[in-house]
């Protein structure tokens, strides 16, 4: 069975018997910084590591492991493949296991939409800032908590040993890179492709005394919404955050003299509160007008792929 034809619930059958996961477990163990690939371990040693004492019953587990594609044979000993790599380390990181969430913490930064108190809630391996005063940026979400500003996923290693001020750093470098993976076209989580579900501008973006819009029901005057076509990964966000961390669009606010490269968590918390237009619909194109110290104004344009373009 290769991996391409390997089914989620082969995968699940497979990996069902604790002694099997015994046996990634201590194979994964081989791996060495800087090596790619893990040492082999003989029939024998493997054996005793994991306490196995018939060797028939043994080597059937093996066997189906390596029918799997988690195990491969090497010689006269047994190697981890990648797909059994994955595995263990999402054990270890805490993905499949449930440790608990811990209490909400607040932390020193202030609402870029009221500026008022903020706080750190995780729930269901999600990290959410939160403000406590006011709708955040996702009114229009009833499963999101009330305040969300933004929502990061997490796995449970990702929160030990970190204090609340690097839980807040570690969570806009990770929500960093998922914009810009998915802006590329690529999931995050197992690099399948992409599908953006929604591309849209409020025509009439008018908010209410609590800052939402009558018309959308946001906060934010245009939105998108994107998905992995393989494991489902999603991404709920701005498109003015996918224009503003473009790599081009930085390098030309740079040479406008706008230097944006000392960028702080707001800059995927609050989009930047540019000008825009709908350039089209059919594909759907918006355009950003960006003030600069130097010369007119920089226009970017953003397309239903995410691709965005700096326009001359």
């Amino acid at each position: 069975m290769t991996d391409g034809d390997r089914q989620p619930e082969d995968a699940f059958g497979i990996l069902s018997h604790e002694l099997r996961l015994s046996v990634l477990e201590a194979l994964e163990a081989e791996f060495e910084a800087g090596s790619f690939a893990a040492d082999p371990i003989p029939f024998s040693e493997l054996a005793d590591r994991v306490g196995a004492d018939d060797s028939g019953n043994f080597n059937y587990h093996l066997n189906t492991l390596r029918d799997g594609g988690f195990v491969e044979r090497v010689g006269d000993g047994y190697r981890i493949r990648q797909a059994g790599v994955r595995i263990v380390r999402a054990i270890r990181a805490g993905n499949v296991v449930d440790e608990g969430s811990p209490d909400p913490v607040d932390v020193e930064e202030s609402c870029p939409y009221c500026d008022g108190p903020v706080e750190l809630a995780t729930e269901d391996d999600w990290l959410f800032v939160r403000c406590r005063a006011c709708p955040g940026a996702f009114a229009q979400e009833p499963h999101l908590p009330e305040g969300t500003i933004a929502g990061f996923e997490i796995t449970p290693a990702s929160l030990r040993n970190r204090s609340p001020a690097e839980r807040f750093r570690m969570a806009f470098a990770l929500g960093l890179q998922a914009h810009r993976l998915f802006a590329a076209g690529i999931c995050p989580d197992c690099g399948g492709t992409t599908t953006v579900h929604t591309l849209e501008r409020c025509a009439d973006h008018t908010a209410d005394e609590s800052g939402v819009c009558d018309a959308c029901g946001r906060t934010v005057g245009e939105f998108f919404a994107v998905s992995c076509n393989r494991c489902g990964r999603s991404l709920m966000s701005f498109p003015a955050i996918v224009v503003a961390t473009d790599p081009g669009v930085v390098a030309a606010m740079y040479a406008r003299g706008l230097d944006v490269t000392d960028r702080t968590w707001r800059a995927l918390a609050w989009p930047p509160d540019w000008p825009c237009r709908q350039v089209d619909t059919e594909p759907a194109t918006l355009e950003y007008a960006i003030a600069v110290p130097v010369g007119a104004d920089l226009r970017v344009r953003i397309d239903e792929e995410l691709s965005v373009t700096v326009l001359e």
